[in-house]
């Protein structure tokens, strides 16, 4: 799958949701490029789909017996259904890509 406007590459460790806040959370290191606000996130299913959403903040986070700093892709949804289906996707151990546009 070919992004035009790639930005940057992310390393997912792991995923979550935090259903009462309607948040779903990416935990990684960027790889290459920029992550910012606003940017979208593709998860790449298979070689022509992607699911794409916007990035509402990221931050810096540390785990115990861990030297590293991860950054954390947090993702707001007024929708349910997009939560659901971010989460079902179970993304660990994978690249997801920022680009600069996507679906909302």
């Amino acid at each position: 799958m070919n992004f035009k406007d790639k930005v940057g590459t992310f390393r997912v460790i792991r995923s979550f949701t935090i259903r009462k806040k309607k948040e779903f959370y990416l935990i990684g290191e960027l790889l290459e490029g920029s992550l910012i606000e606003n940017n979208y996130i593709n998860i790449v299913l298979n070689s022509s789909l992607a699911i794409s959403a916007r990035i509402s903040s990221t931050e810096d986070i540390e785990m115990a017996n861990d030297p590293k700093i991860y950054q954390l892709i947090i993702i707001e949804s007024s929708e349910e259904e997009m939560n659901d289906i971010l989460f079902c996707q179970n993304v660990a151990d994978e690249n997801v890509y920022i680009t600069l546009s996507g679906e909302d």
